[in-house]
């Protein structure tokens, strides 16, 4: 469970901050990360502590109130840091932070002295007397920490009279870990619940069993007062104060006999919770970052009799030895400290968590294995009958092919053979479909990393539909341009290539000629005109006469760009938008060198010979002079509709 550096409470829920590096990153019920850009909490998708790819430093996570009064002053890159071993230290020694403004902020409530963060200050008074009385502290364990030999039962919690309350916390509940010395209990199941132990630190009060959506929560559904000794691990049955009224306020209570909570019928899920505890200790090698690693078996029995017998008891010494794995071993109770009497090597210890029970994960293991063997056998027969499947399927293609007639054959060909359109001019991917991962990806990577303000929305971009075109009349007058535009270049061997930033696996299916500069694009346009678009294709007769560049249609390899005349709005909510992923024949382009306003036609090669033709398309790059500011994005234009074939519709959405 995460905790807290400072005071040890559980991370895993309200505000959490996390020292990365040089900065603070946020974290909210472990599901959300705040992020400043968009001055909002984001949704994470998983638990942060059991992402596979967390690595989060136990000792630079503070609650919000540890953060303020400490963690924000003393973690590295601050004007008052300490070392990660000097503050655990003045963690251990209860050290106060009375002025993070003084020259002298720490303070020694025992010695009654002031420190700066220097080593040879507070550091140097921490470590240079193990007896000192700063580290002989009050740490006198109010409360029984987890019994070894105890195993949490499974409960199952009965209804109460009020039937809001009732709805929210009946059901079978499961012990997870440990909470001030007793089991927390977790409710199985969609809706959150726990029961868990709040010990006498906040005063008698607050000290008894809770039954509530968390840990801490301020909104409890029920309250009991029994069962309140260090010993006494098991959950009162009966006798609970509940809340009247409405479940999220702040009600009265009173007593409920309705509400029962007992031991229910273990499973074999349940028996495999049994759960044990390891002493460890604070290690790492040159260059590795610190972790806690377990005690060998020699030194975790000791340490546990020892615990059993009363750690820090005001009658025993606080500085006891062990021997263990060949050496002997000085432990300070006060400071949980442990060092080689020979090395002089010191090293934090403490009591583990809760950890699987090794027998139970080894049993599971061999079973978890025997499913997957089994699993591997069916699939390779499932393979060897679909491979028998398909040399079946073969054999009776073949047979069909050999007894239709030659009639019949040229029938079937007959529809391709005058182009006629014989299926779905749209044909919806499933959201399963690869193609939405490499679209999606490829689309990113075309916003510039540079490109600031409007274009950073690109950054929330996600796609909710694709649908593929096939419209075999627009295709045919787009192979037939092409092969204009291809004699056209026959004869002017000078055209310069031009290419798209737009990553090829956008239509990885696309065979692009280069000879003529054909080239993968984006168009933004509103989703009422992706319908007319796919059955119609590109029409430049549509298009506006007020471009900068002339009434053309225009198209861009900057996803950024595109966005901007896809429909979004962002501040009249609407959120939804479309790209169409089209082929275009640039042939020979044009660079503009400013605005083209009324352009209605490809422009001249030459002004002064129009036998040398026309260009096939202009290309304004980005710094082109325009008449406010110069041209921020890459854009391409073309006027005549059939250099270009609309592959695919994309949907999106940015949030």
């Amino acid at each position: 469970m995460p905790e807290c550096f400072k005071c040890k409470d559980d991370a895993s829920i309200g505000r959490v901050a996390i020292r990365d590096g040089k900065k603070w990153l946020w974290v909210w019920d472990s599901l959300y990360q705040w992020e400043d850009f968009s001055a909002s909490w984001i949704a994470l998708g998983q638990d942060i502590w059991s992402r596979p790819d967390s690595k989060v430093d136990a000792s630079s996570v503070y609650c919000l109130k540890c953060w303020k009064d400490w963690g924000q002053h003393v973690q590295e890159g601050c004007a008052r840091a300490l070392s990660k071993s000097c503050e655990a230290l003045a963690i251990q020694a209860r050290i106060q932070l009375s002025d993070p403004t003084s020259a002298n902020p720490f303070y020694c409530p025992h010695c009654v002295c002031y420190f700066n963060h220097g080593q040879s200050s507070l550091e140097k008074h921490l470590l240079s007397s193990p007896s000192h009385q700063a580290h002989r502290l009050a740490r006198k364990r109010k409360m029984l920490l987890p019994n070894k030999e105890f195993t949490a039962p499974i409960l199952d919690v009965s209804g109460c009279s009020t039937q809001t309350i009732s709805d929210l916390i009946k059901g079978r509940y499961t012990a997870k870990h440990w909470h001030h010395g007793k089991p927390l209990y977790v409710k199985d199941g969609p809706q959150r619940a726990v029961i868990h132990f709040w010990d006498d630190r906040d005063g008698p009060r607050y000290h008894g069993w809770w039954l509530c959506p968390r840990v801490g929560d301020v909104v409890a559904w029920a309250y009991s007062s029994s069962n309140l000794s260090p010993g006494e691990l098991t959950v009162p049955s009966s006798g609970w104060m509940v809340q009247m009224g409405n479940p999220n306020g702040c009600q009265s209570m009173s007593q409920d006999m309705a509400l029962s909570i007992a031991v229910g019928q273990a499973t074999d899920a349940c028996n495999d919770s049994q759960v044990e505890l390891r002493w460890e200790f604070l290690a790492g090698g040159d260059g590795e970052k610190e972790d806690w690693k377990p005690m060998g078996k020699d030194m975790n029995d000791a340490l546990e009799k020892r615990w059993a017998e009363g750690w820090d008891e005001a009658d025993a010494s606080d500085i006891f030895y062990v021997q263990a794995n060949g050496f002997c071993y000085g432990v300070d109770c006060t400071c949980m400290l442990q060092w080689n009497t020979k090395t002089q090597r010191r090293r934090e210890i403490r009591r583990g968590g809760i950890r699987p029970d090794i027998s139970k994960l080894t049993e599971k293991a061999t079973q978890v294995e025997q499913l997957l063997t089994e699993k591997q056998e069916l699939l390779d027969k499932n393979a060897s009958l679909m491979a028998e499947v398909a040399r079946l399927e073969q054999e009776n293609k073949a047979l069909e092919r050999s007894q239709t007639d030659h009639a019949t054959q040229m029938m079937l060909q007959e529809a391709w053979r005058v182009s006629r359109q014989q299926f779905q001019i749209c044909i919806e991917l499933n959201p399963w479909d690869a193609s939405f991962s490499k679209i999606h990806k490829a689309l990113l990577e075309a916003c510039p990393s540079d490109h600031r303000g409007n274009c950073m929305r690109m950054k929330h971009f996600s796609i909710t539909g694709l649908q593929q075109i096939c419209n075999t009349n627009i295709w045919k007058d787009y192979e037939f341009r092409k092969e204009q535009v291809r004699k056209e270049l026959d004869a002017r061997p000078d055209v310069p290539a031009v290419t798209s930033a737009l990553p090829w696996q956008v239509c990885s299916w696309a065979h692009l000629d280069a000879k003529i500069n054909e080239v993968l694009v984006i168009h933004g346009t509103t989703s009422d005109k992706t319908t007319q678009i796919a059955n119609f294709g590109f029409d430049e007769r549509l298009a506006r006469e007020s471009g900068l560049y002339g009434q053309g249609i225009y198209f861009t390899d900057q996803s950024c760009k595109s966005l901007q005349y896809s429909g979004v709005q962002t501040w009249q909510n609407q959120s939804s938008g479309c790209f169409i992923i089209a082929r275009v024949i640039l042939g020979r382009p044009m660079y503009a060198q400013g605005p083209l306003k009324y352009l209605k036609v490809e422009p001249l090669v030459d002004l002064a010979d129009p036998s040398k033709g026309r260009f096939h398309s202009v290309v304004a790059q980005p710094g082109t002079p325009t008449y406010s500011w110069p041209q921020v994005h890459r854009e391409i234009i073309i006027f005549n509709g059939a250099q270009a074939y609309p592959e695919m519709i994309v949907h999106f959405k940015i949030s």
